[in-house]
């Protein structure tokens, strides 16, 4: 299969014979073509954006008996005074959006302001974001109104209509939502947890108790089976990773019951590149950004920091940001945790986003240092299920809970009991806090040019309710005295690879970037 886009083409060719190191073997050949800008091998990667992202710092997970009750006593403790805009009696929980519920009135604020700015702002009314991703549950009730339609795309594909997946066959598949077949895979396992004792899920999972007993010989059948449980059951609510991330985006309640996002009345253009337990290939990848370019997309977030460097994608954003120079692409920093941020973040012109917590500390996980611009609220759950950002989830899907009873209790990452709604962790999340963001900055004014928006929204960022936890101060300390630019046998720190800074950076740009995106502060100074 071959594509062309602007002034390149790609070809994507499939070998009768030839496997593993003979395809990389073939590749390098490529590339001493004169004429051939560059060959990559089109393995499938799985990311780890999946539950370990979730579970990454935690030992077991809290688990409430009676769901509704406990929904009632967190509405009962966290009040926020209805603003007129946009309200519903979720939005409390959302502290990303407005931490004074959470955090009290005399707290600083470690939130994006957000509230605030829907009172100056469209909203995002108008303003396409692409979110290329995982299962996008686009008919989810706070999301199915704002989704955008591609009916009348000059080069529609057969049967599109709103968003591709490009996971499927044969060129892909107009629906980026989970299909039947791929409910019947998860079914099984997932109901098992809900329905199964403790002893027989333990038998169903023989080996996985048997080497958990080994790792841990005091721990009771029931021990055991809670982590099988929690573990399945948040593995298969991240396959609908993608819904996670377009809820934070522009997720909008219409019933006063349910989320909403950072920007409320943007449109998401849904893009599907990842298969079931998070497998992706390059050519998807890079499908899927030339896909959201043509769609007309303004912010495209990618919540996928941690791929393998690949020269065709990175051509490919090059290409479509000089092609384009109002569009904005938002990736994920990285939960890795170290100095440089992952891939595609890395990319020059990607605004890559860490994470920061409830305490306004950096998230233990999150990835800092070289080529992170901006930081937002990407929550942390290991301490407290509360500080994760309160999101749209996909199990509530009915095929999930075919011949069986829903529970009457929460369970991790789910805040109810069919899923509606999670709370999770990640850069996955503080990176569509922030596409958002650009989504009202873009509703005050279509016309600004990615340059100008970017450098407004740093220079509206500050450090302001942020702190440097005394652990990653050492680091610092450490760092800074080997120099930003060298490697010593430190296994906790190394040199991004992206650049080196040309003087030493202060501890808070080191963690921070140039600070906490301030959405209120951003609108108005676009304004």
């Amino acid at each position: 299969m071959a594509f062309s886009h602007n002034s390149f083409r790609i070809a994507i060719v499939r070998s009768r014979s030839a496997t593993g190191t003979d395809i990389l073997t073939a590749s390098n050949q490529l590339n001493g073509i004169t004429g051939v800008k560059s060959a990559t091998p089109n393995f499938v990667q799985t990311l780890s954006y999946k539950f370990q992202e979730q579970r990454v710092g935690k030992i077991n997970f809290s688990q409430e008996s009676d769901a509704v009750k406990y929904l009632q006593k967190l509405r009962s403790r966290y009040v926020l005074a209805n603003n007129g805009t946009f309200f519903s009696n979720l939005l409390p929980l959302q502290w990303h959006l407005n931490s004074t519920p959470q955090r009290g009135n005399y707290s600083s604020r470690i939130d994006l302001r957000a509230t605030e700015a829907w009172k100056n702002s469209k909203g995002g009314d108008g303003v396409v974001v692409a979110v290329i991703d995982s299962l996008i549950q686009w008919d989810h009730p706070d999301l199915i109104d704002n989704v955008y339609n591609t009916a009348n795309a000059k080069d529609k594909l057969p049967n599109e209509v709103s968003g591709w997946d490009f996971t499927g066959k044969n060129g892909g598949d107009p629906d980026t939502r989970i299909s039947t077949e791929e409910v019947a895979k998860l079914r099984a396992d997932f109901q098992s947890t809900f329905q199964l004792s403790n002893a027989q899920l333990n038998k169903r999972y023989e080996l996985w108790a048997r080497m958990l007993k080994l790792r841990n010989p005091k721990s009771s059948e029931a021990a055991i089976a809670t982590i099988i449980r929690n573990y399945i059951r948040g593995d298969i609510a991240s396959e609908f990773h993608g819904t996670w991330s377009a809820g934070v985006i522009a997720a909008h309640s219409k019933n006063g019951e349910g989320v909403f996002g950072v920007a409320p009345k943007a449109k998401i253009l849904p893009v599907r590149v990842f298969g079931l337990n998070g497998e992706i290939s390059s050519t998807n990848l890079v499908e899927a950004v030339g896909y959201a370019s043509d769609r007309g997309a303004q912010v495209i977030n990618m919540s996928l920091g941690g791929l393998l460097p690949d020269q065709e994608l990175t051509d490919q954003i090059f290409q479509i940001l000089d092609n384009n120079p109002n569009l904005v692409i938002v990736a994920s920093a990285g939960n890795e945790s170290l100095d440089g941020v992952g891939f595609p973040s890395a990319i020059p012109g990607v605004l890559s986003v860490g994470s920061t917590n409830i305490s306004g500390n950096r998230s233990f996980y999150s990835s800092f240092g070289g080529r992170l611009d901006v930081v937002a609220p990407g929550g942390e759950t290991n301490q407290n299920a509360l500080g994760g950002i309160l999101t749209t989830g996909g199990t509530w899907v009915s095929g999930f809970w075919d011949k069986a009873d829903a529970p009457k209790y929460t369970w991790e990452p789910a805040l109810d009991p069919l899923g509606k709604y999670v709370r999770v962790q990640g850069t996955s999340f503080s990176a569509p806090n922030v596409a958002g963001v650009v989504a009202l900055m873009r509703g005050e004014n279509a016309n600004i040019n990615r340059e100008n928006l970017i450098a407004i929204l740093k220079r509206t960022a500050s450090y302001e309710g942020l702190e440097i936890s005394s652990s990653d101060a050492n680091k610092y300390r450490l760092q800074a005295a080997i120099g930003f630019s060298t490697v010593k046998d430190f296994p906790f720190v190394r040199p991004s690879g992206i650049y080196t800074p040309p003087t030493p950076i202060s501890a808070m740009q080191y963690y921070f970037g140039s600070g906490l995106v301030n959405a209120e502060a951003a609108v108005k100074a676009v304004q």
